[in-house]
């Protein structure tokens, strides 16, 4: 089976946009700019700002990067969704013009170009950050060459850098890149849901939509992100179409709306994106089905109480074992599913909700109420997996 490019239009296609209303900073749809400031010591020609564009060379897109009569530290970059400790192989092709004529490709008096291609696998936004993995320095002047890279995921999202760096000034120096593919390195696996920076989420009317069925989408957040938008992938790798509805403004988060209707069965991919596609905020994947499943309430072979430790889709290995140890003194259970929580006819049904505001639609006691009457339902904000420890057994000894 052909394995897909995880990457946004690795291809560089499309029309080209305007990162940030910014005309110079012409950047493919799923891309956005990066650049190194000049020092105030620098002369006039070292790290200027460039000029992205995207053009055509050989036949085929690619994405352009210009500094003539000056150097640069500068390129592109895109976060995309990743399962920590998967495996991934970066490839992108690279191409340089670096002269001191005008004459495409030449390489008279050319300077080193020093073309990279990095990862961070924590996902950040810092290129200089010594966490981005880089790969050897390329110098393909006038010719194309393929960059190779793989790297670790640490986090649910990974952050895919390309890096120029020209040592002189010429009077052409364009740096071109095309054909960039991110594949995983063996069994490939989803990640989870992503909430992002500013606790953003994606809710859904219904949670479990049907083909044809029209669906409301609230995405969440406590920053006011700018240059957003929605996108939706179909289970044929294709986009959905997306209504805008507006934005507004409620107690201290920011919710903006849309709508969209599945056409078929499948699972469909859920992006809330900044920057024309390249930053993201928030992910949900959602699987589309013609059936309607039914959670019956389930009856127990004796009566007893239970207590359900329910930790959100974010929690890591750390606050598992801390909520294990913290349910021991009382023998809870520990779980990530909230239906699992809610069902069941018991003597007491107690559910421990850890971090509700980290799920991808707000949990709450409404919720319950309305899913599994009889439910009771607590709130647990806790900072660390040492707090919601302590937390857990002073609870139990409460209770006793």
């Amino acid at each position: 089976m052909e394995q897909v490019n995880l990457l946004q239009n690795g291809d560089f296609a499309g029309e080209a946009g305007a990162y940030r209303n910014d005309d110079q900073l012409q950047t493919a749809a799923g891309w956005a700019p990066w650049w190194q400031r000049a020092g105030e010591q620098d002369p006039q020609w070292k790290n200027q700002k460039p000029k992205f564009a995207v053009s055509s060379l050989d036949g085929q897109p690619a994405q352009q990067v210009m500094t003539p009569y000056g150097t640069h530290v500068a390129g592109l970059w895109q976060q995309l969704p990743a399962a920590p400790g998967n495996r991934y192989v970066l490839s992108v092709m690279g191409q340089a013009w670096s002269s001191e004529d005008d004459e495409p490709g030449s390489r008279a008096q050319a300077s080193d170009v020093n073309l990279q291609i990095g990862i961070d696998p924590t996902g950040g936004l810092d290129p200089d950050s010594p966490l981005v993995e880089w790969s050897d320095s390329a110098e393909p002047l006038s010719r194309w060459e393929t960059l190779r890279l793989t790297a670790t995921a640490e986090a649910t999202v990974i952050t895919v850098y390309l890096r120029s760096a020209p040592s002189l000034p010429k009077r052409q120096q364009s740096i071109f890149w095309r054909n960039a593919v991110l594949l995983p390195d063996g069994r490939y696996r989803r990640t989870v849901t992503v909430i992002g920076v500013g606790d953003t989420h994606i809710i859904l009317k219904p949670e479990h939509p049907r083909p044809a069925e029209k669906v409301a989408v609230a995405v969440s957040s406590i920053q006011n992100h700018p240059f957003v938008e929605l996108t939706i992938r179909r289970p044929d790798g294709k986009q959905s179409a997306v209504d805008y509805r507006g934005s507004s403004q409620e107690d201290d988060r920011t919710i903006w709306r849309y709508t969209f209707t599945p056409d078929h069965a499948g699972l469909y991919d859920i992006r809330f994106v900044g920057d024309r596609g390249a930053r993201l905020l928030s992910q949900r994947l959602v699987r589309v089905s013609e059936q309607t499943q039914l959670v019956p309430s389930g009856e127990p072979r004796e009566k007893y109480r239970r207590v359900y430790v329910l930790l959100p889709p974010t929690a890591t290995e750390k606050w598992i074992v801390a909520a294990a140890r913290g349910s021991y003194p009382g023998r809870y259970t520990v779980g990530f599913s909230a239906d699992d929580a809610g069902v069941g006819d018991f003597e007491e049904r107690h559910v421990l909700a850890i971090n509700p505001h980290h799920w991808p639609g707000v949990l709450s006691a409404a919720w319950f109420k309305q899913n599994y009457p009889g439910a009771i339902f607590t709130p647990v904000v806790a900072n660390s997996p040492e707090t919601l420890e302590e937390w857990l057994k002073n609870w139990s000894v409460e209770q006793e």
